[in-house]
């Protein structure tokens, strides 16, 4: 399991306390309560319209709560106006000064705040440093690629060394390949500089390879918070399971409930073992989660769990995806790492049985 770290030169702990906010009639963000630990990479995950911009907003300081308390280090600073908050934010568009050089939009922030110009420079350079930009100080920003544009405004916001910096969809222009590369930069960053990141975004590969927790939300509520490994192979409920990745959902009645552990019989007639979170107690109909890198399809035997018939295969160079159709009617993918030869070994239209080990099935909280 991911654990974040706990201290942090700058500070930086972040507290959201019952959080509502409402236009209008419509309510954005419903009761949320969270607490971000100092020197952390948070990220708030969730699908277009979810919340989650605005509760970065109010972190920030452009949104005020309708009702709640933002604090920072213990201190309330609901009511501060943004640049009263050491507290800096990375839009989506980067929102540089096109007619500035690298060095004076990195420098912006310092010279509004009076710092003396050796001390600008000085950290100007540092943070060209950080950033992999040594060198290009004098460059028009216009000069620059996407990926360079965004370590600028990386720069810029680290400048003034703020305890919190928020990023709001910052990767989200950029192509699939410069994406996955700024995500290990962002995530050296945040590490090298000891800053608690919040990060906003609706990419769960994103949210995976960079934070030390993620806190999924939907229709402005937080559904669940915790660890990359928690999040994804320990869903709280059927709709983080569904948002997080491929999965599979199962029909199942418990027969017996003991040590933590169900005992499930599927519509195929098999009994299995389940998980299930602490917050349930099985019991009835219930519907089990299996991710389909954790279940395997063969030739079909007497003690298949599952029984069903290849209706797709779709490659994807690394692996493939065997959609099955169940005897049930239910569709059921299983995901395998190819081989050299790129085969899965199987056809459109052969029948397979699926298997999968006892400790990798959970029951979800509906």
């Amino acid at each position: 399991m991911t654990e974040s770290r706990t201290t942090a030169a700058h500070g930086g702990a972040i507290g959201l306390h019952g959080i509502k906010k409402w236009f209008g009639n419509f309510q954005a963000v419903d009761n949320v309560t969270l607490d971000i630990r100092p020197n952390e990479f948070f990220t708030l995950l969730g699908p277009s319209g979810c919340g989650k911009t605005t509760l970065l907003r109010m972190i920030a300081g452009f949104e005020m709560p309708t009702e709640g308390q933002v604090l920072l280090d213990g201190s309330d600073i609901s009511g501060l106006l943004p640049n009263q908050r050491p507290v800096n934010t990375v839009f989506q568009n980067y929102a540089l000064f096109p007619h500035l050089t690298v060095a004076e939009n990195i420098g912006f922030g310092l010279k509004m705040l009076g710092r003396p110009k050796a001390e600008i420079t000085s950290v100007v350079n540092d943070m060209l440093k950080l950033v992999h930009l040594d060198g290009r100080g004098h460059n028009p920003v216009t000069q620059l690629s996407g990926g360079q544009q965004q370590r600028v405004a990386l720069a810029r916001a680290l400048a003034p060394r703020p305890k919190v910096l928020l990023l709001d969809e910052p990767l989200s222009a950029l192509d699939l390949k410069l994406r996955k590369s700024m995500q290990i930069e962002l995530k050296r960053l945040q590490l090298e500089t000891g800053i608690t990141f919040v990060f906003v975004t609706h990419d769960q590969e994103e949210a995976l390879t960079m934070s030390d927790r993620i806190a999924v939300m939907s229709a402005g509520t937080v559904r669940q918070v915790g660890s990359p490994w928690d999040i994804y192979d320990r869903p709280a409920e059927r709709f983080v399971a569904d948002f997080i990745g491929e999965t599979n959902f199962l029909s199942a009645d418990v027969v017996s409930v003991a040590d933590n552990r169900a005992r499930v019989r599927l519509s195929s007639g098999a009994e299995i073992s389940a998980s299930f979170p602490a917050d349930v107690t099985p019991n009835g109909s219930v519907t089990v989660v299996v991710r389909p890198e954790h279940a395997r399809a063969g030739a079909p035997t007497g003690t298949s769990a599952l029984r069903g018939v290849v209706h797709d295969i779709v490659y994807l160079g690394t692996d493939t995806h065997v959609h099955v159709r169940l005897d049930d009617g239910t569709a059921f993918m299983v995901r395998q790492q190819n081989a050299r030869s790129g085969h899965c070994g199987f056809s459109k239209g052969d029948t397979v049985g699926i298997d999968f080990s006892d400790d990798v099935a959970q029951i979800l909280r509906d």
